[in-house]
């Protein structure tokens, strides 16, 4: 119901283009991927939301500014990706590092990714799997 009703953001467009060119890797994975690129290239645009994921994953960042949490969220979340096993890249699942343009094209496809707080180029969304497949 929520998906219907407002969307998701540019992990979750990003997961499907990864899911449907290559069905042997579950969304869930898929989201894994690209989250540590999508937190970097989105966090300075949405600073109250990261800066609660930041605080959630460490409950010091409390007492400092929203700036701090929001940047530090993003660490933060690849050392929990880390500690659950689950801080893959494309490259680990044998995708071919030429159908990177390839992704980064299908990945603009569904509107999702305008949805995020800071919308891609073509040429971010390029970097972001770039980055996605080898980071």
């Amino acid at each position: 119901l929520s998906i219907a009703s407002v969307g998701v953001t540019i992990p979750h467009g990003i997961g499907m283009a990864i899911s449907g060119l290559y069905p042997h890797i579950a969304h869930g994975a898929s989201l894994a991927i690209n989250y540590p690129a999508c937190t970097r290239f989105t966090y300075e645009y949405a600073v109250p939301q990261f800066a609660k994921l930041g605080r959630m994953l460490d409950p010091q960042l409390t007492s400092g500014s929203d700036d701090t949490a929001a940047e530090k969220s993003c660490d933060l979340l690849d050392d929990f990706l880390k500690k659950i096993d689950l801080w893959i890249r494309l490259k680990d699942f044998d995708m071919p590092e030429n159908e990177i343009p390839l992704l980064a094209k299908n990945s603009m496809i569904l509107p999702d990714y305008e949805n995020n707080p800071r919308v891609a180029t073509a040429e971010e969304m390029l970097e972001i799997i770039q980055q996605s497949y080898s980071l």
